[in-house]
């Protein structure tokens, strides 16, 4: 464990954790050792330039870095996500060769941008004072602003995202594997054990995600970005959170009401995207009503309105209720309720699940409450903004993870949650451990349960490139004492 878990993950906690960590190295140990961070060249394959920039942003790659010149880098501030032209980061605040420096930040895919894009002979690039990319040519190239200023350069690499902030880029198939024998024959305590262990384990490296991020961005607009991603689901949880780091909180509750919700629909290209004529009466006017507002700040926005610029929304196979224009209805009515809904994961000590879940199904709004689409037709009656599955994935994901290494006692709390009534994830992968038996039930009650299976999953199925003929998990599974 390193010293950001000791710091914000309670005793009980680590135990469990690091016990499950010494298991997982056990498993492995012995075994030849090959890299399992995808290299370099996959990385444009599966993330795009505004995903790389959002871990950038969130911190992922780190604060501290090698610059091409050998010195030291520390990243004191990431500055604001710029909508207008010129750097990519704006405001921020470095520390290089022991000296603090103010000013902007471009991050490119390739070191020779910089030159391609114009950025040398563009007075915009005059206040860089870091030039970040992900690869670079064998000859050294250099990044000079228009006034000949040399600019600091960093290259990052895969390498240094932490573990649970890289892709996924691969999948195990939902079948029956190799270990489910050994599991048939292991106790139900030792299972049981497992995965809270497992769970632990999971939790604490949500909770190291999520401060390594407060640590950049600070505690209430981690919050706020990790609220907005739980609302984007499986399907579009990057485009929240392009949206909520490009409009972050101490901008949008310096608005109105009416204001930011324009803000979030315009950044997120819905407003240019939806014919007015196509839309039925009611939806009219609450267009309208956003138009009043959006056409004030759009030419501001107008970088993040370019094709390439846009979030990426996935609506192939989206629930009605699921869809991510409603969804934003959601996060404009979390926003409107701002203090109620943030003061008890800020504060631990003013925590209430029963309270704080009543609080996210009492929100409403007054179009969204009933409209799935701004195409739809009204619904009947009116539907709950955010169902009881969301809320749990809220407190799976956001809640927990932000509260238990604060307040240790609301693990034992966490442990009697329920199970997710649907997760496909969770599927396949009691399928993969204990095939179709009552097992792959019993041990799917809790949430915890669940969360145990996945960390399992991605741990030994997911990192096994055998299709199972050599993964070392089932042989050792009878070293775990439960």
């Amino acid at each position: 464990m390193n010293d950001l878990s000791a710091n914000f993950i309670p005793a009980n906690a680590l135990a469990q954790a690091a016990r499950y960590q010494r298991f997982r190295d056990f498993v492995y140990s012995g075994l030849s050792e090959t890299s399992s961070s995808p290299s370099l060249p996959g990385l444009s394959a599966n993330l795009n330039e505004l995903e790389l920039q959002s871990l950038w942003f969130a911190g992922a790659f780190g604060r501290e870095f090698l610059s091409s010149d050998g010195e030291t880098v520390r990243i004191i501030d990431f500055g604001e996500w710029n909508n207008g032209p010129g750097p990519d980061f704006t405001h921020c605040v470095i520390e290089i060769g022991g000296q603090t420096r103010r000013g902007d930040v471009e991050l490119d895919p390739d070191a020779r941008d910089w030159e391609r894009h114009g950025h040398g002979a563009n007075a915009d690039y005059l206040r860089v004072i870091l030039h970040v990319y992900l690869s670079a040519p064998t000859e050294r190239c250099f990044t000079r602003t228009r006034d000949h200023q040399n600019v600091p350069q960093v290259e990052l690499s895969l390498c240094m995202l932490e573990e649970d902030a890289k892709p996924n880029l691969s999948l195990a198939a939902g079948r029956l594997g190799r270990c489910a024998q050994p599991l048939r024959d292991l106790a139900d305590h030792r299972v049981a054990s497992m995965l809270e262990a497992a769970a632990q384990h999971r939790l604490e490296r949500k909770s190291r995600r999520l401060h390594r991020s407060m640590l950049a961005q600070g505690k209430a607009q981690t919050l706020f970005q990790t609220l907005a991603q739980a609302l984007g689901y499986r399907r579009n949880q990057q485009p929240f959170l392009l949206l909520s780091q490009r409009l972050p909180l101490s901008r949008m509750k310096s608005l109105a009401s009416e204001a930011r919700e324009a803000l979030l629909f315009g950044v997120s290209g819905f407003m240019d995207s939806v014919r007015y004529e196509d839309t039925l009466p009611e939806t009219r006017c609450y267009l309208r009503q956003l138009w009043e507002h959006w056409w004030q700040q759009r030419d501001d926005c107008a970088r993040w309105l370019a094709e390439d610029q846009r979030p990426r929304w996935n609506l192939a196979a989206t629930r009605p209720g699921n869809h991510p224009q409603r969804r934003l209805g959601a996060l404009a009515a979390i926003l409107d309720a701002w203090e109620a809904v943030s003061t008890p994961l800020l504060d631990a000590s003013r925590w209430s699940q029963i309270a704080w879940r009543q609080t996210i199904q009492g929100l409403q709004h007054t179009f969204w409450s009933r409209h799935y689409t701004l195409l739809a037709e009204p619904a009947r009656r009116p539907i709950a903004l955010i169902g009881g599955t969301r809320i749990h994935e809220m407190l799976a994901n956001v809640a927990y993870p932000i509260l238990v290494p604060e307040r240790t006692r609301l693990w034992a709390e966490y442990l009697e949650l329920p199970a997710l009534l649907e997760n496909q994830k969770v599927t396949r992968a009691a399928l993969r451990l204990f095939g179709e038996t009552p097992r792959g039930t019993t041990f799917q009650r809790y949430l915890h349960q669940q969360q145990g299976l996945l960390q399992v999953y991605e741990d030994f199925c997911l990192e096994d490139a055998s299709g199972c003929a050599d993964c070392p998990f089932p042989e050792r599974l009878r070293e775990w004492n439960g």
